[in-house]
């Protein structure tokens, strides 16, 4: 009797795999690609996968201050294809909230959640509105700490670290926060979605990028959790291998 061996879940490849695999793969250098809405899918109101796991940390500046922290794990082929969700959902709108479940028991955020645009010629703020039209991606190397000389703090990516109806009433809510908010695509979405695509070419050798606040080497917007990311043969990777393992179907 034949027995399946259980395959990974994940929407992410299933819906942006065929474009990750036209994306050039490098070397630096050498390689564009244009991204605008017709070239992306749009992205569902609901989707899940479990090649991602991020879990709860803490950073300490000078045993006086505590930033949130977020560890993310995840290997080159999924870098690529959550980096592809994103640019979907910048370009896209989204016209309503699009939640990417994190299904691997292992992870602490269940959840990144990107909430609808809702601008509309009949709901419009005051101001200027503007939408993205297009980003011409080149291949280009990476750092550990990608932006810390090149940027100001608003051009930085944003992650919201609160539970799944963003309203926290107690200290138990607050150490139960389960949920990843971006709120908005600003250009430092658009500029975390870039470097995931050269995180995870082939000949990328950076296994770990860390993106930290404005109490250490910044890369994260105001208010935003600091995060860092770590490939296969970084330190971080607590597994064997360069996937994360499948689930236990049974937790």
């Amino acid at each position: 009797m034949q027995i399946a061996l259980p395959t990974f879940q994940c929407d992410l490849n299933r819906i942006f795999g065929g474009l990750a695999s036209t994306v050039p793969d490098g070397p630096p250098g050498y390689g564009e690609f244009v991204f605008h809405h017709q070239v992306l899918p749009v992205p569902p109101a609901s989707l899940s996968t479990d090649r991602i796991v991020i879990r709860k940390a803490g950073h300490s500046y000078n045993n006086w201050y505590r930033a949130d922290g977020l560890w993310m794990f995840l290997n080159p082929r999924t870098c690529r294809e959550f980096g592809l969700f994103l640019l979907a959902c910048g370009f896209h709108g989204p016209l309503e909230t699009t939640t990417l479940t994190l299904s691997h028991q292992e992870s602490d955020i269940r959840r990144i959640v990107i909430t609808a645009d809702g601008v509309t010629l009949d709901n419009l703020p005051s101001g200027l509105s503007m939408k993205p039209f297009a980003m011409l991606y080149f291949v280009a190397e990476t750092e550990k700490h990608p932006w810390v000389h090149d940027c100001c703090a608003h051009d930085l990516p944003r992650f919201a670290l609160s539970n799944a109806d963003a309203s926290i009433a107690t200290d138990e809510g607050w150490r139960n926060r389960d949920t990843i908010w971006i709120e908005g695509f600003s250009r430092g979405e658009f500029r975390f979605a870039e470097l995931l695509l050269n995180a995870g070419c082939s000949w990328n050798t950076v296994r770990e990028y860390q993106l930290e606040g404005d109490a250490g080497f910044r890369g994260v917007a105001p208010m935003s959790a600091e995060l860092r990311v770590f490939l296969p043969g970084s330190f971080g990777w607590v597994w064997d291998g360069d996937e994360i393992p499948m689930p236990d179907i049974a937790s």
